[in-house]
């Protein structure tokens, strides 16, 4: 089967009604929050268990839409009111300066309800996902229960958790949280920022890793919470995710959690947020589809900064835990990835083969690094490198600068008398045939690591 939806389609794209009520700023959570005001108030609903099709659970799904999975959700809700609820904190009694619970809740049933009556009328696969979900609800609230609007709020905050999405992590989960002004006569919501972020929660997976001798013996589970934030994908891209950062902790064998970090940002970004992101800049229109088309496919030569990318372009976030060699500790790291094609950025690379980078087919049962050998065979060669290739490679230019200075100091010190043979020669191999040998091995030697420098000086 393909390896994705064609969003290059526009049936399999929600209509622009559906995302009215993400039509504003889009901001990373951080960004978020250091524009938030200090709340007051805020009434919550955690964890709401109702039931859906929202796209693969664990065992995947074909895009057939007639065999799409239900599955248990966790629905959250949160609101911080504008102002605080003094009159209901006297008075002891719901008044009008606060929200009841129970408004929430059956609002969240509701909503979710009219998503799931709506199903038929779904003509695409993309449309089952946590998303659309978190689209009926927000709109349920500002425009039919009246709930959120920059009258009332400045901040809402909306969760699905899938918690049988995956057979390895406790779940994953979709977060979307908006910023309200005061309500204008042309803008009676006040919606002016959002930012959505897609989370893995508690990925362990077993692997090598480790730096002593007795734990590149024996896997040992990494515990794995990654964040794609910014989010701006559609579809199920959920299982997708999950299933290309369990298969490379898997298959990897690193000696440190950084480097296994790297690599996981680094496929979760080739391998899937690129492709798609490339899908939907060209299905925007007719036009934009044409004027990626006279893009160069040198990643090097496209204008950027001027095309719809830098704005689909995520941020993503990785935690990852081992067990620690001391009883006392659990060692861990975090790094944060902006994958914008900026030519200063050390993940620029990633981009190398825009056009052509695809996802993998499910239901992905193969060896990750054999589809990467067969589907990508640019993968990052001469030169292309993020900052751990690069210290890789000038690893190795220190030992092939090492082993070139041996052969200098062998050469320039053999006696020329043919009566003193050295150790190596003694089991008669000529001593000329032996020293041009050398010498070439040499001369090829520093050649290359000339070559390395060379290209490491630039990128660094």
């Amino acid at each position: 089967m393909e390896s994705q939806v064609d969003v290059g389609d526009h049936s399999a794209v929600p209509s622009e009604d559906c995302f009215s009520i993400f039509n504003m700023t889009t901001m990373s959570m951080w960004e978020l929050w250091k524009a938030r005001e200090e709340p007051v108030a805020i009434i919550e609903v955690k964890d709401l268990q109702l039931s859906a099709r929202v796209g693969a659970d664990a065992w995947g799904w074909d895009w057939d839409l007639k065999t799409c999975p239900t599955q248990p959700i966790l629905v959250s809700m949160s609101l911080s009111l504008r102002q605080p609820f003094k009159t209901a904190s006297e008075k002891d009694d719901l008044t009008e300066d606060t929200i009841h619970y129970g408004r929430l809740r059956s609002g969240i049933i509701e909503a979710v309800k009219n998503y799931k009556e709506s199903d038929p009328k779904f003509d695409s696969p993309m449309h089952f996902c946590p998303g659309i979900v978190i689209m009926h609800i927000a709109e349920h609230f500002s425009q039919v229960a009246k709930l959120t609007t920059g009258k009332h709020i400045n901040w809402s905050s909306y969760k699905i958790m899938l918690p049988r999405s995956s057979l390895l992590a406790t779940g994953m989960s979709m977060t979307v949280e908006t910023l309200y002004n005061e309500p204008s006569l042309k803008d009676k919501v006040g919606a002016w920022g959002a930012s959505c972020v897609l989370r893995v929660h508690d990925l362990t997976v077993p692997t090598i890793i480790g730096m002593l001798d007795k734990e590149r013996l024996t896997k040992q589970n990494v515990v794995a919470n990654v964040e794609i934030d910014r989010y701006q994908g559609i579809g199920d891209l959920h299982w997708d995710v999950e299933k290309m950062i369990s298969k490379t902790i898997e298959e990897a064998s690193f000696q440190t959690l950084e480097a296994l970090a790297e690599e996981i940002g680094k496929r979760l970004t080739r391998y899937i947020l690129i492709p798609n992101i490339i899908a939907r800049a060209q299905s925007q229109n007719i036009k934009s589809k044409k004027k990626w088309e006279k893009f160069s496919d040198d990643y090097k030569m496209v204008p950027w900064k001027k095309t719809e990318v830098m704005e689909l372009c995520s941020v993503v976030k990785i935690k990852l835990e081992k067990p620690g060699i001391y009883i006392d500790t659990t060692p861990s790291v975090e790094m944060t990835m902006d994958i914008r094609p900026l030519p200063n950025s050390p993940y620029y690379a990633l981009w190398k083969g825009y056009k052509n980078l695809c996802m993998p087919a499910r239901p992905f049962d193969c060896s990750l690094k054999e589809w990467i050998t067969k589907n990508d065979p640019e993968n990052l060669r001469d030169g292309d490198s993020t900052m751990l290739d690069l210290a890789q490679r000038m690893e190795d230019f220190q030992a092939n600068l090492a082993e070139s200075r041996r052969f200098t100091s062998e050469v320039t010190s053999r006696p020329s008398s043919s009566k003193s043979v050295p150790e190596d020669l003694k089991d008669g191999e000529p001593d000329l045939e032996d020293l041009n040998r050398k010498v070439f091995s040499f001369t090829a030697g520093l050649a290359k690591a000339e070559k390395m420098m060379d290209d490491i000086n630039p990128q660094s």
